[in-house]
């Protein structure tokens, strides 16, 4: 955890010491853009191990899930960025109500991005929302995108949704153990030994589930001796599934680091125009505004 807080303070030194409040906001969102949270979440793994305690991953997907949607970037995709890089960790974090936040159902289904994200993303926005006018539209697309040749760590993503859609438990089951076993075999950038070990995209899906079917759950054959898995699962089922706290709690000179994770974050929307992108430059702005008003609460 030391070396975590003094990569920041590093960063302060050299970026943010003589600058204005509102212009280190803005720096620092651009500066800890660190592969959409999952720094924070293998650290976060790597110390429940180390300390025999769950909670430390628990609070790491929190700040994780905060942090993702912060630090976004644009990459001339629409919402569907998100699929793969905070979607699972909103998932695991139990922070359901998020799925608003990234895929408001204002920005309508994904058209812009790579083809298994805007799959994802169409399937999750429909069982979120359970907007009939999409149901057959989003099943046919990802049936179509299953027929092409993907990797088999998308398939079973993608499959493991669909199951979702038509509850069917014993083809869930199966996915979930294909996901996990995929995973292991994971060429993604930045995977490594130690994050190939487990797919947290098994696990949201798992919890996923749980939020939408509620004792329906108990149908499921969970993937068995995966790592964390099962222990992750008992703890957050203790705690009733509650949301974490934020991971790290942060002292002079970097106290507004926390205050970016005690605001509401904003809705990300899309740019309007035949090419809809995110429209960073707003949310940046957004996101601004609430510290500025934060800070104006807490003087008055």
């Amino acid at each position: 955890m030391n070396a975590y807080i003094d990569e920041r303070l590093k960063k302060y030194t050299k970026y943010c010491q003589s600058k204005k409040p509102e212009e280190q906001i803005i720096i620092w969102l651009k500066l800890l853009h660190e592969n959409f949270g999952k720094k924070i979440v293998y650290l976060g793994s790597y110390l429940a191990l180390q300390e025999k305690d769950m909670s430390y991953l628990n609070n790491a997907f929190n700040s994780a899930v905060t942090w993702g949607q912060l630090t976004i970037t644009n990459s001339g995709c629409d919402h569907s960025i998100h699929a793969w890089n905070i979607l699972p960790h909103i998932f695991c974090a139990n922070r359901f109500r998020d799925i608003e936040k990234i895929f408001p159902k204002e920005n309508g289904l994904s058209k812009n991005g790579l083809k298994s994200a805007c799959s994802i993303t169409n399937l999750v926005m429909y069982l979120y929302y359970q907007e009939p006018m999409w149901k057959q539209y989003v099943i046919d697309e990802s049936k179509e995108f299953l027929q092409n040749k993907h990797t088999a760590e998308e398939k079973a993503v993608i499959n493991g949704f669909l199951a979702l859609i038509e509850k069917n438990w014993e083809k869930f089951s199966l996915e979930l153990a294909n996901l996990c076993k995929a995973h292991r075999k994971s060429k993604d950038y930045g995977e490594n030994p130690f994050t190939r070990k487990i797919s947290f995209f098994a696990f949201g899906l798992y919890n996923f589930a749980r939020y939408l079917y509620r004792e329906e759950v108990k149908n499921i054959t969970l993937p068995q001796n995966e790592f964390l898995f099962e222990d992750f699962r008992i703890y957050q089922e203790s705690t009733s599934c509650q949301i974490g706290q934020p991971f790290c709690i942060f002292e002079e000179p970097l106290l507004l680091l926390n205050d970016f994770e005690k605001i509401d974050l904003p809705i990300m929307y899309l740019t309007a125009g035949k090419k809809r992108v995110l429209d960073i430059e707003n949310y940046r702005q957004e996101v601004v505004k609430k510290i500025q008003a934060l800070h104006s609460n807490q003087s008055s």
